[in-house]
């Protein structure tokens, strides 16, 4: 025989001040996806496709009915580069100010999506790699299919040129020539060419133990970049 359990009396967790949400079932699924309700934070790890561009839209447009900075957390080695457009028009045409934060590798398709946020922030040892528009082709093609798709790609690419000259002040044919080449820039040198606004500050290790324990016992606010504290940078950049 079985007995029922009786579940302890939830508390309310604040997502904003507008509103409030029990924790959930769905709201850990959310965690999952990637979405920090509470402090306004969406991740983006992994290769963007269409299921990826929805989970990000989704999310971020929820976030958008309501007033405060967003945060993006961006490590990705790129994908379909048609759903990050998407991507970059949903954060372009945000009512909020966004900060997108570099993490590893930000190449490719996920370039577009750095150069959509308010702030451009990278991390110490982030890359950004451009490169032109390839296609994974299987079969045999006809001539006028493998002209389509020609000039399908050098549309996108075009594209692609514009969003991140506009953005970084550098001419189209420099950007189109790092592309061609498939050119990567360490953190420094892409914010010295305009591909981001900053670096994270790495933190001072400390050289001994008891250097550390004092470090520990100090400290008060583990969180290094809480979004809060960003509205007096974000002013006048949107």
């Amino acid at each position: 025989m079985s007995k029922t359990r009786r579940s302890k009396k939830q508390k309310p967790v604040v997502l904003h001040p507008q509103e409030t949400m029990v924790i959930s079932q769905a709201a850990l699924n959310a965690l999952s996806l990637g979405y920090d309700f509470e402090h306004r934070t969406i991740y983006i790890f992994g290769g963007i496709d269409q299921m990826a561009a929805y989970r990000f839209v989704t999310g971020f447009k929820w976030m958008d009915r309501f007033q405060g900075a967003i945060h993006i957390i961006l490590n990705s080695g790129g994908g379909s580069v048609e759903d990050s457009f998407a991507m970059y028009d949903t954060i372009r045409t945000a009512e909020n100010p966004v900060i997108v934060e570099g993490l590893g590798m930000i190449a490719s398709a996920a370039v577009p999506i750095l150069q959509a946020g308010t702030i451009r922030i990278l991390n110490p040892e982030a890359t950004v790699m451009i490169h032109d528009v390839s296609y994974d082709i299987e079969g045999r093609l006809s001539s006028p299919v493998v002209g389509a798709l020609a000039k399908e790609a050098q549309e996108i690419n075009q594209r692609y040129y514009e969003i991140l000259a506009n953005r970084s002040g550098q001419s189209i044919k420099d950007v189109k020539e790092w592309c061609r080449e498939e050119t990567s820039f360490g953190a420094t040198e892409a914010v010295e060419k305009g591909f981001a606004d900053e670096v994270l500050p790495v933190r001072v290790l400390p050289r001994t133990a008891n250097e550390a324990m004092r470090e520990i016992q100090g400290l008060t606010n583990p969180e290094r970049l809480p979004v809060e504290k960003t509205e007096k940078r974000i002013k006048g950049k949107k």
